[in-house]
């Protein structure tokens, strides 16, 4: 038997990603405990900071009646010098069920499960991907716009950003128009080209007209090499998104954490009517009890 992953939007068919977001819908609309008939061990190994990532795989799966197992960076082997695999060998044998995993480094979530063969959702991995945030945020756009096809812009950290990386892929396989808008430090054309030929590009706010949503990405400070002072100087003059940018009134979507006043300024963040990062927040515990569902069946 295959085991399934989420280790990258490439695993996914269209119908597989229409399956989870109708699920994770059903999750939201029912807002219950869906508890299963054999509760699995899940180990959840976040070693780069996290809040909405790690607690809503958390509360996903005591959602759904399983056992959730949190490891982080400090309180495991690897602060005191053990290696990444052989600290991946040690859990491993402990028989996990599943596996989520946060990691500096591109690519590591697909390596475990391949050398290991166990269910992997890839929870944000370096400057690759990070899958589960395009879905959820698919599912918010399944909700609002149904089945319509939408323009949608995605503007800022293009370059270091897993969360763009991942919903450029899902969004070009869902049939959406992806404008993207960045500065030329934040952004690798060729890139992007790679993952959809189609998407357009746009240098500033601006330049751009109606769109249905506008997610705008955190800057990556701790990606950026030290001493770019200036890039981050030049970015929140450029890039900040103020009332004028939003006189269309897109629907307005983030990752979370928010750089306030150098991706989004404090009157837009507090007061704009259409703003749907809490709400994305809360779709990612029902996305993640769906993808935990399709794992693990």
């Amino acid at each position: 038997m295959v085991n399934k992953k989420i280790t990258s939007i490439d695993d996914l068919s269209a119908k597989d990603i229409q399956s989870i977001a109708d699920l994770a819908l059903k999750f939201k609309k029912s807002n219950k405990s869906s508890i299963q008939k054999k509760s699995k061990n899940i180990f959840n190994l976040f070693l780069e900071p996290s809040t909405r990532t790690t607690v809503s795989f958390e509360l996903a799966a005591k959602k759904l009646g399983h056992n959730s197992i949190n490891i982080n960076f400090e309180k495991s082997s690897l602060s005191k010098g053990e290696t990444f695999n052989d600290t991946m060998d040690t859990l491993i044998s402990m028989k996990p069920d599943a596996l989520i995993i946060r990691d500096k480094n591109n690519f590591s979530p697909r390596d475990i499960e391949k050398k290991h063969s166990i269910p992997v959702i890839n929870a944000g991995d370096g400057t690759n991907e990070h899958p589960t945030q395009a879905m959820l945020d698919y599912c918010l756009i399944k909700e609002i716009f149904r089945n319509r096809k939408i323009k949608i812009g995605i503007c800022g950290d293009i370059k270091h950003s897993r969360v763009a990386h991942s919903n450029i892929k899902l969004l070009s396989k869902t049939g959406h128009e992806v404008h993207v808008i960045a500065p030329s430090y934040f952004l690798n054309k060729n890139e992007i080209k790679k993952i959809n030929n189609k998407v357009v590009f746009h240098k500033n706010l601006n330049s751009i007209k109606k769109l249905d949503i506008l997610m705008m990405l955190r800057v990556q400070k701790e990606r950026i090499p030290k001493g770019s002072k200036n890039m981050m100087t030049s970015f929140k003059r450029d890039f900040c998104l103020r009332s004028k940018h939003l006189l269309n009134m897109p629907y307005l979507m983030h990752p979370g954490p928010v750089n306030r006043n150098i991706e989004i300024s404090d009157e837009v963040l507090d007061n704009y009517p259409k703003s749907l990062i809490l709400r994305q927040v809360e779709m990612g515990v029902y996305l993640r009890m769906a993808c935990l569902k399709y794992i693990l069946k």
